[in-house]
């Protein structure tokens, strides 16, 4: 029996915000609600505020006889394939069961972001109380669903991975004349084992730029580290994967988080983003200054009427006399008085040479 879902729709994504972490579970559990329900209540209690999850709950979206799925095994450390219609059928999960799950999200204080394959699965994430869908990269030529996502009045999450920026503009295009208008478009890396230097995350700041929008990255690194370079790169959103710490070999799971390292991750990612500040600096004109800047002193016993070089003085800090921030009003001008050899130089001590 579906209810009406506990937490509404509530503003999370934002220019100059901490990067909002989307913790995928969606392909991770296998219709083992019991895992699912776990995976849930684990990542309540690491902080996160929202659960990325997916409806996926028909297989007939994917043909009988659609060939492979290719996916990277890292515990064999070489690829590994699945007949394609199999897979999708071992992770259908049908509505009401979806319902349930979501509906304990909302009760452990968790928003919902979707990702929806068809047109009543957007409906159903939308009666559910999703705060944002999400329109997959396989799916980023499909008109018909891109249409009816952005009709919903929700923000709109849209995977670019595999596309050309003709694709991305045309799907762009699509979500603005159907009335979307909150977009955030992910940049989404080939996964293991590809290496760091084909991840090009500045693709970001090209999706943001050209398309005047929020932009992400949905991760597929083995680890964190590309979710750190992101979120000091001004990322918006950060999708990774979220697995069991005991998974074997599973679609996807060469570059999931195991579920018990995201508390961490999310500490990290905070760190990172505080430590960007706002750009300026602003220091008290009452603050204590700085003990190691230098002064001018004496380099050698000095009488009156040496001139000041860089033959008769050196530089020592603290600055107990004329900071060296001085010397080109100072340099050349004469010593007044008899200095031993290393006493600070004062203004008092020097005077200017009169022509």
């Amino acid at each position: 029996m579906r209810s009406t879902p506990l937490l509404r729709p509530a503003p999370l994504f934002g220019i100059d915000q901490t990067p909002l972490f989307l913790p995928d579970i969606g392909t991770y559990f296998n219709q083992d609600m019991a895992l699912a329900h776990s995976l849930v209540t684990k990542l309540a209690q690491s902080g996160c505020k929202v659960i990325k999850g997916e409806i996926l709950h028909d297989a007939d979206i994917c043909l009988p006889r659609a060939g492979k799925e290719r996916y990277w095994s890292p515990h064999r450390n070489r690829f590994v394939e699945e007949d394609y219609r199999t897979l999708i059928e071992r992770k259908v999960v049908s509505l009401d069961a979806y319902a349930e799950l979501f509906q304990y999200c909302q009760r452990c204080g968790l928003h919902l972001v979707l990702s929806v394959y068809d047109f009543e699965g957007a409906d159903f994430a939308r009666e559910m109380g999703a705060v944002a869908l999400k329109i997959a990269s396989s799916n980023v030529t499909h008109q018909p669903l891109i249409e009816h996502v952005a009709s919903l009045g929700l923000p709109v999450l849209l995977d670019t991975g595999h596309a050309t920026l003709e694709e991305i503009a045309r799907a762009v295009n699509w979500l603005h004349d159907a009335g979307c208008t909150e977009m955030i478009l992910q940049h989404s890396p080939p996964g293991p084992p590809h290496p760091p230097e084909q991840h090009n995350l500045r693709f970001m700041t090209t999706l943001a730029d050209a398309f005047s929008c929020l932009a992400g990255l949905s991760d597929h690194f083995a680890g964190a580290e590309m979710l750190y370079a992101a979120t000091v790169m001004g990322a918006a959103v950060l999708e990774k994967g979220v697995c069991p710490d005991d998974m074997g070999d599973e679609q996807d799971g060469a570059h999931a988080l195991p579920v018990s390292h995201v508390a961490e991750v999310l500490s990290r990612i905070e760190m990172f983003h505080r430590a960007l500040g706002d750009g300026q600096r602003k220091l008290s004109r009452n603050r204590k200054k700085y003990h190691s800047r230098m002064g001018l002193v004496s380099g050698r016993p000095l009488e009156p009427g040496d001139k000041i070089s860089l033959d008769t003085v050196r530089f020592a800090f603290p600055a107990k006399g004329i900071g060296t921030e001085h010397w080109g009003e100072v340099r050349n001008w004469r010593i007044r008085k008899v200095l031993p050899a290393g006493q600070p130089i004062d203004w008092c001590d020097v005077e200017p040479v009169v022509t």
